[in-house]
């Protein structure tokens, strides 16, 4: 009986040594956990550098400084490139956003800034480098609707909103810059039908503050009245065709009918 109880002790004692050897192995692959993701984040900063897969050109971070104001009482917002504008919270809110230069001086046009200052300075940029019509495309490129803030789309050239329109059309309102661009939308002021205005109808569709007093009138080049009439016509359509000049004051803004 002695002896029974002497082998089963043994028996038992025998194994001890093996939860020793298995607690070594999850120590080894805890190890070997650590060491895949240890290689993963250092992979990141390797295929992700400022720009990567991003064609020379685009607003890449840090660039360029966008200070922008708001329609309501927030404060002002300071943001380092156009998407960081276009995913703010308060983006529908924006009154307008200045833009300035903050990368490495001097300043040297990328490929895309180049062609986009070439397209609103056809006859070239003047004495200085280009930056300050790019700064103005950039500025475009900001904007959240027609008429909010300073220096909005009514108040630009011809050649920048087309170049604004070619740099930034992923921008949310880059549907509106295109219409301005391509004069499917236009402002107060006298526009040659065919040129700064699409030939066919147009109606007044965001009246101005002071639509009440709204005159518009159709001419010939000759400066024969075709057409004219106040807020009540603008509600319909005007139709337009080229070589015609049409005349708006104190109305807001006109679309194009399709």
């Amino acid at each position: 009986m002695a002896a029974s109880m002497i082998m089963l002790v043994a028996a038992c004692s025998a194994p001890s040594p093996q939860p020793s050897a298995g607690t070594s192995s999850p120590a080894t692959s805890s190890a070997g956990a650590t060491a895949q993701p240890s290689g993963s984040p250092s992979a990141g900063p390797g295929d992700g550098t400022p720009g990567a897969g991003t064609t020379p050109g685009d607003d890449e971070p840090g660039r360029y400084a966008y200070l922008c104001t708001s329609l309501d009482a927030s404060p002002e917002v300071q943001l380092s490139s156009l998407a960081e504008v276009w995913a703010a919270n308060n983006y529908t809110r924006m009154a307008s956003c200045e833009v300035t230069f903050a990368g490495p001086e001097p300043f040297e046009a990328t490929p895309r800034e180049a062609e986009a200052i070439s397209t609103a300075e056809p006859q070239g940029a003047g004495t200085d480098d280009g930056l300050a019509t790019m700064l103005d495309v950039l500025r475009l490129c900001t904007r959240v609707s027609d008429e909010t803030g300073p220096g909005g789309f009514e108040e630009a050239n011809r050649g920048t909103l087309l170049a604004a329109a070619a740099f930034c059309p992923e921008a949310p309102q880059g549907k509106i810059i295109a219409g301005w661009a391509q004069g499917a939308r236009v402002g107060d002021g006298s526009h040659a039908v065919g040129e700064a205005l699409e030939p066919g109808g147009v109606q007044l569709v965001k009246p101005g503050p002071a639509a009440s007093e709204c005159t518009w009138s159709v001419t010939r080049s000759d400066g024969s009245v075709v057409a004219d009439g106040g807020l009540a016509e603008a509600g319909q359509m005007v139709a337009v065709e080229a070589g015609q000049n049409f005349t708006s004051d104190k109305c807001g803004i006109w679309g194009k009918m399709y």
